[in-house]
């Protein structure tokens, strides 16, 4: 029995031990929540908290709205409004049962709660739905400039300048241009080559279309094109344009001579046609008067009738002969006619398809003119005013790149200078400068001085 008290004087302290522990414990607790609520209420203890994002026209939305049914004791979907919506340039979103519902300006927070209310009074309901709305896609920005890589990004909160800047592949940096410029003056050697050759070939295109609508016996090709005939692609070019005359030219004769061949001999036809006539003619007449002789002879008992009704047929016979060969006259008077149409047809033929090659053909020259300036003008640029720009960038590295910002506030646009850290705004065109020393533009090259003339 002796045991017992010094048991329970052992569990006794033992069970004021664990008091003990957590008294502190509890005290140690509050003292760390009265430090976090020190620390909070300290002036930039925390960075502030971003402003919410505002939304606006061209931001892609996903909204989720669900409903708790008593009666049902389950959560109902709606499904027609659970899609994905943009809004529009009015600032709204088109969603079935609302129509248009103002969205730019707002919240996704401030819209979920619009949305409810107006769902609540369209459809009567006692408690308006539970609606979450979730931003799928920002609208973009723009960053236009010395970038590597300018164009249209979506834009996410928070963006900095500087983000943007490498968003965009960096500044416009030597070792990158370099590489440009040597694909530009490749592309650019490429299409005035390219164009110079469509120019020529279209030049001595139209000097050849020229001979054939005037009927000449041979092609005049332009001074420029013909000063340089010992070069191999103008000299094939000239070539393949007389071959190409001559074959017209002859197939142009060919067919002339086919139909003129024609005309004589349905005009050889149409002697015979004549003499036979002629000779018809005759001997109507002789069949006429035999008949009058002998209707004489058979009015006078003389000769029998027999003999009368049969000269009445030799000279019906006559008559349908003689119908016959005026129908084959004319029908080879009018063969000749149409052989003589057909004639004036194919040389009218050549005639109008030159002329109308001829207008596309200066149509396209003038074009290919204009290309070849362009592409001249773009060589001469990415071989001389490019490179000196970027020795001049060299040489005035200590340069700080300008960052300029155009924002629109309703119809007006405000352009701003800022700083890498600033934030931009949804919809804002970042426009990033390298200031450069002025430089003496270098004269530009000769330029096609008038349409169909091309200067190497």
């Amino acid at each position: 029995m002796a045991s017992v008290p010094r048991v329970s004087a052992a569990r006794s302290k033992k069970l004021r031990s664990t008091s003990l522990l957590g008294r502190i414990a509890r005290r140690v607790l509050i003292a760390a929540a009265s430090a976090c609520l020190l620390l909070l209420s300290q002036p930039g203890a925390m960075a502030a908290q971003a402003p919410d994002y505002v939304l606006g026209p061209q931001d892609k939305l996903r909204l989720k709205v669900y409903e708790w049914r008593t009666t049902m004791n389950a959560v109902f979907e709606w499904t027609s409004l659970n899609e994905e919506f943009t809004i529009g340039p009015s600032g709204a979103l088109s969603l079935p049962l609302l129509g248009e519902i103002p969205a730019a300006g707002l919240t996704t927070s401030q819209l979920a709660r619009s949305l409810g209310e107006s769902l609540k009074l369209r459809i009567g309901l006692a408690e308006a739905p539970n609606i979450a709305v979730e931003i799928v896609q920002y609208r973009p920005f723009y960053i236009i400039g010395a970038v590597n890589r300018p164009g249209e990004y979506p834009y996410r909160p928070e963006l900095t300048v500087l983000q943007a800047l490498s968003i965009a592949g960096g500044l416009l940096g030597t070792g990158e241009a370099g590489l440009r410029l040597g694909r530009e003056i490749i592309q650019s050697a490429g299409e005035s080559q390219y164009s110079e050759a469509e120019a020529n070939g279209l030049l001595a295109r139209k000097a050849r279309l020229e001979a054939e609508l005037k009927g000449l016996d041979r092609i005049a090709f332009p001074p420029e094109l013909d000063a340089r005939k010992n070069d191999a692609s103008i000299a094939t070019i000239m070539r393949q344009e007389i071959t190409i005359f001559e074959a017209r030219r002859n197939a142009l004769r060919t067919e002339i001579e086919v139909l003129e061949r024609l005309k004589g001999f349905l005009e050889k036809g149409m002697e015979s046609l004549e003499a036979q006539l002629k000779a018809q003619q005759r001997e109507r007449d002789l069949m006429r008067k035999e008949l009058e002789g002998v209707a004489s002879l058979v009015g006078r008992g003389l000769a029998p009738n027999t003999r009368q009704y049969e000269l009445e047929r030799a000279v019906a016979r006559l008559e349908v002969d003689r119908l016959r060969l005026e129908t084959e006259f004319l029908r080879a008077k009018q063969d000749i006619s149409r052989t003589e149409v057909a004639i004036v047809e194919a040389r009218n033929k050549v005639s109008n398809e030159a002329a109308a090659n001829l207008r596309e053909t200066q149509t396209k020259l003038e074009q290919a003119v204009a290309k070849v300036g362009t592409a001249q003008q773009l060589l001469h640029e990415s071989r001389y005013t490019f490179p000196q720009l970027l020795a001049a960038r060299r040489q005035d590295s200590q340069s700080q790149p300008v960052y300029r910002v155009v924002r629109r506030s309703g119809a007006q646009a405000q352009e701003i200078v800022v700083a890498e850290s600033t934030r931009l705004e949804p919809g804002d065109t970042l426009k990033v400068e390298l200031p450069l020393p002025d430089l003496l533009a270098p004269t530009p090259p000769a330029q096609a001085a008038r349409t169909g003339t091309l200067t190497r």
